[in-house]
This record gives C-alpha cells, sequence and structure tokens, in this order.
C-alpha cells in the first residue's frame, strides 16, 4: 500500500482529503500544515509520496518541494493547487516535483495520479488530462451563496431568510450543486467546495 504525507494548511481541507484518499486504499501516515513539518516528517516518516499544497504557512510548497527531494531523494511529490499556470508547473519541475493536480480535479483523477507517479520513471509532470475546469465558473453566483450558508452549518430555513429566497428554491439550488459537485448530500458538498477552494474554512464558522 502506498504511504502518504499530506500536506495542507487547511484542517477541514485536510482531513477531507484524507478521508478520500484512505477511501480508495492508500495509507495516510502523517500529515503537515507548514513546509518546515512537511520536511520534518518527510525525513522522519519516509512516505513514499507526499502531496504538497503549494500555499503554505513559513515557507511555499515549491521550496519544501525542492528541501525534501534534496534530503529524501526516493520521495516523490505531487503538488496541489488551485491556480493552473505554466510558471507553477515550471517552478514544481524545477523543484523536483513528480505530478501537478488542480483542486479543480476530481478525487478520482488525485488518486490516477498518485498511481501513475508511483509508477512513472520519466521526468515528465504527471497531471490529469482535464486540468481546465474551474469550479467557480460551474457554479453560479446563487450557488455559491448557498454552499456559503450550507457551510456554516445552516438549516434550508435559514440560509433562505438570509438570501431572501424560499425554502424551495434553497433546496433547488442545492439539488444542482449536489450534481454539479458530482456528490449526493450537503456534508459532501460542504467538503469538496472546502478542498476546491469555493468555500473557504473561515467562511464555514458557525456564527
Amino acid at each position: 500500500m502506498t504511504r502518504l504525507l499530506l500536506v495542507e494548511d487547511h484542517v477541514l481541507v485536510r482531513q477531507s482529503i484524507r478521508a478520500f484518499l484512505q477511501g480508495a486504499a492508500l495509507e495516510v501516515v502523517g500529515e503537515a500544515s507548514t513546509g518546515t513539518e512537511a520536511i520534518q516528517l518527510a525525513i522522519e516518516l519516509e512516505p513514499d509520496l507526499v502531496i504538497m499544497d503549494i500555499h503554505l504557512p513559513e515557507m511555499s510548497g515549491i521550496e519544501a518541494t525542492r528541501r525534501i527531494r534534496q534530503q529524501c531523494p526516493n520521495v516523490r511529490v505531487i503538488a496541489l493547487t488551485a491556480y493552473n499556470e505554466k510558471a507553477y508547473q515550471r517552478a514544481l519541475q524545477d523543484a523536483g516535483a513528480d505530478g501537478f493536480v488542480l483542486k479543480t480535479a476530481e478525487f478520482s483523477e488525485l488518486v490516477n495520479v498518485i498511481r501513475q507517479v508511483m509508477v512513472n520513471s520519466t521526468e515528465t509532470l504527471v497531471m490529469p488530462q482535464s486540468q481546465s475546469l474551474e469550479m467557480n465558473d460551474l457554479l453560479t453566483e446563487r450557488e455559491r451563496e448557498v454552499l456559503a450558508c450550507a457551510a456554516r452549518g445552516w438549516p434550508n430555513k435559514q440560509i433562505g431568510l438570509h438570501l431572501e429566497i424560499s425554502d424551495r428554491t434553497v433546496q433547488v439550488h442545492l439539488q444542482s450543486i449536489y450534481q454539479k459537485l458530482d456528490v449526493t448530500n450537503r456534508t459532501e458538498a460542504v467538503l469538496r467546495a472546502l478542498v476546491l477552494g469555493i468555500v473557504h474554512p473561515i467562511e464555514g464558522a458557525s456564527e
């Protein structure tokens, strides 16, 4: 079983990614929230692969990737980012990353990239075939508002009062969100939105 180190500074995002990865028969042996912590754990745990968020406090994920590859050359690294830009891809490849996955990718695509990286012997940066879809463009502005309210734990009635729409309209928006995000319920929608950056953890705090 592939042993993974997960590096992400948002706890809720990290926990949701971990849950999906473990459901795919992958073993998460450690978690880090900063680049410095990631380097220390990579040395201590010697995972097969590190899933690295690019934007981290204290040290960027790109620099952390470079240092991990210098000190642990056998450890593979897949970068996880919200930005699909050639400059990031070049910087990551220069730092020694093996894969590059957008936060808008399906979880199944992340799992596929993990498996490809573990058998890939070339220096080509592995990434999903579809790296262009932005979820924020997929959801309407009203759907994003409903999702942000749902992330706070609000029931449909409270969401409707806040947005000045009916309970029935809230439910219609939620059903549309479920379909677009390929989930079946509110909890899954919120977790996926956190991972994709559609809703940020601070927005999901209860009031």
